[in-house]
């Protein structure tokens, strides 16, 4: 078990750190009266929303519902675990994060102390590359190579090219490695040992040398692009404990860093492309480490953004390329994202199109590019004559495999009518088919059960941060929150750091047929915005699944804020980005508002209601934990047995 972070420290670290100076760094904030505004880093907008409030040290997107403290800011923006975004504040603040040892956590902070070793041997030998491509006596033929290439010494230094001289011991002597550091050099992929007589030399010689970064920005690896004649042509680094290539994308640190917030990430196939494209203007470009798009960098991109464009060459390498990365990025094809396919002329690479045409000629293909789907069926039809009986049987059999395999359930409900459509089959037949074929073929398991947690050890937060005590010590049983609460452990950290992470509503329309309870109190909040002082919304009212919740927190939000009047209030609202959805709930429920205090009874009741459903959620998400927290059970329990008895006394139901 890893050592805890204090509670104390945590709190004393938030009341030192200033937030408006810390989003300030990475997204560019404009003063507006006492708070401060920008467009939003994690959705795309037009008119700012994202608002940084400095008296509260928190900040709240009217758009997309992310808020959070200065640690939640760190763990969505820079895509850090908890521990790690505590460290970063810590280092900002000049502060060293303190652990609570044992045992467990002095063999974590040994293994720890090894990876940070690595760290910083790869960082030392990062530098010393950059050197020899400025002093290096063969250094001109790296120089010619990069300025052939179109390269600026600007973009150059912004990638951290450098250059590994020719020879076998230039890194060894330049870095004065010891016999533990020659080690550690072989750990990190930077020395090959020879297996004859057991001797170490350098792996990259006579190479243009291509940092590799984490999310964290640290050097983890290499690779190296051959100046003469030698094979291969690129060369990466290996496996080591730091630099798992299949979980990694060049470029992706470097295009976090431009400022750049569009909602599209290309995918290209070498170094080159990264460097070139980003150079021509189009920062939001990313390559993987030579292995084939995994499923884990499909979830890294989907982290990032809403599109993801895989730009391949159009020879048969290409080809198989694009179809690897069709099978790994369809299992975490969500609803609302979406996957592009661009096939470049034969000969033709990004490097060469946007220095040849421009970056205009790259958007301008991207616009023409296939979606996921069409490249889908567009494949599996090759060689399928579609006008005969034989031919759509033979897509519906190869086809069906892949139906169920997007996570998102409209993804997969569009691509069955496609399917449909393309076979002249109904979907009732398409269905019995699919049930006729073999489980193995392509059926993905049994959906799992919502928010599992990782194994223990982790919890959501990476290494470092562990809840203490016996996590099966009285839990209670499930459906019985009026039982005796386990014992009250002081254990609330892991809970408060989870509710340090942004949150972000779902997006839902209302319901069809009349006003369901949240949309009236929307209609109350507009006439009345006084009730909001006398009982603001619940905390984890923004994990409830009900249809235009989203639209009641962002009025909630704007009424707190924005405007301090029922026609300001409504004047601002209706600029939100829901606006227009607000605007057609006010035409459906034209009548006149509520009385102020029927407006008000009607309020508290149903805010009790809501209270009690976000609690009874709460409740069983931490129940099907595999260790639950024993300290926030308790609190959910008594919380959830106080909001039932008010509860019903207010017969309001959604």
């Amino acid at each position: 078990m890893a050592g805890r972070i204090p509670e104390h420290f945590i709190q004393d670290l938030l009341a030192r750190s200033d937030i408006v100076a810390l989003i300030d760094s990475r997204v560019p904030l404009k003063k507006t009266g006492r708070n401060y505004a920008a467009c939003c880093p994690f959705h795309q907008e037009k008119t700012p929303s994202f608002t940084v409030a400095p008296d509260k040290q928190f900040y709240y997107c009217f758009g997309c519902g992310a808020s959070g403290n200065a640690v939640g800011f760190l763990m969505e923006y820079d895509h850090l675990n908890f521990p790690e975004a505590v460290e970063q504040l810590a280092i900002r603040a000049g502060l060293e994060v303190p652990r609570e040892e044992g045992h467990d956590a002095r063999k974590d902070k040994a293994k720890r102390d090894r990876l940070q070793t690595l760290y910083d041997l790869l960082a030392r030998a990062e530098r010393f590359y950059r050197q020899q491509l400025k002093s290096a006596p063969e250094k001109q033929k790296a120089v010619n190579y990069l300025k052939g290439r179109g390269l600026t010494g600007e973009i150059a230094a912004r990638y951290g090219l450098g250059f590994a001289p020719p020879g076998f011991d230039n890194l060894i002597n330049g870095l004065s490695l010891d016999k533990e550091g020659l080690e550690q050099a072989v750990t990190a992929g930077l020395l090959v040992r020879r297996e004859d007589n057991g001797r170490t030399y350098d792996k990259f010689r006579d190479r243009i040398q291509f940092p590799i970064r984490d999310h964290r920005g640290r050097t983890i690896g290499f690779g190296g692009r051959v100046l003469g004649d030698g094979k291969p042509k690129y060369l990466n680094s290996p496996e080591t404990p730091v630099f798992h290539k299949g979980r990694e994308l060049y470029g992706l640190w470097e295009w976090r860093q431009s400022r750049d917030r569009s909602d599209r990430l290309y995918v290209v196939e070498g170094y080159m492309d990264v460097i070139a494209l980003a150079q021509h203007g189009v920062p939001n470009a990313v390559a993987t480490l030579g292995t084939a798009t995994s499923e884990d960098h499909g979830q890294l991109l989907f982290r990032q953004v809403n599109e993801v464009v895989f730009c391949f060459d159009g020879d048969e390498a290409g080809r198989r390329a694009a179809w690897r990365a069709l099978e790994s990025i369809l299992p975490v094809l969500d609803d609302g994202k979406q996957a592009r396919f661009l096939f470049l002329d034969e000969g033709e690479d990004p490097d060469t199109l946007v220095r040849t045409q421009g970056p205009e000629a790259l958007l301008a293909l991207t616009d023409k590019a296939d979606a996921l789907s069409t490249y889908l069926f567009r494949h599996l039809s090759e060689g399928l004559d579609l006008a005969t009986v034989d031919g759509r049987a033979r897509l519906a059999r190869l086809a069906l495999p892949f139906l169920d395999k997007p996570a998102g359930p409209v993804y997969r409900a569009l691509l069955e009518e496609e399917l449909a459509r393309l076979t002249r089959l109904e979907q009732s037949s398409l269905e019995k088919l699919r049930q006729s074929l073999p489980a193995q073929r392509g059926r993905p398991a049994a959906p799992a059960e919502p928010s599992a947690p990782p194994p223990a050890g982790d919890y959501g937060y990476g290494d470092g941060y562990e809840p203490a005590g016996d996590p099966a010590a009285g839990g209670p049983a499930a459906g019985d929150p009026g039982g005796e609460p386990p014992p009250d452990w002081d254990d609330a950290a892991v809970a408060r750091a989870a509710r340090a992470r942004p949150r972000r509503p779902q997006r839902q329309r209302g319901s069809a047929g009349g006003l369901g309870l949240v949309e009236r109190l929307v209609l109350v909040l507009l006439s009345h915005p006084e009730v909001l002082e006398e009982r603001p919304l619940p905390e984890g009212l923004e994990e409830l699944d009900i249809p235009q919740l989203d639209l009641l927190i962002q009025v909630a939000g704007t009424a707190r804020d924005q405007a301090s009047s029922p026609p300001a209030l409504l004047g601002a609202v209706m600029a939100l980005e829901q606006g227009e959805s607000l605007s057609v709930l006010l035409r459906e429920a034209l009548k006149p508002p509520m009385d102020a205090a029927t407006a008000r009874r009607y309020w508290h009741d149903a805010l009790a209601h809501l209270n009690t459903l976000a609690l009874e959620q709460a409740l069983e998400l931490e129940q099907r934990r595999p260790t639950p927290d024993g300290a926030r059970l308790s609190e959910l329990i008594k919380a959830l047995a106080e909001a039932r008895n008010r509860a019903r006394q207010a017969p309001i139901s959604d």
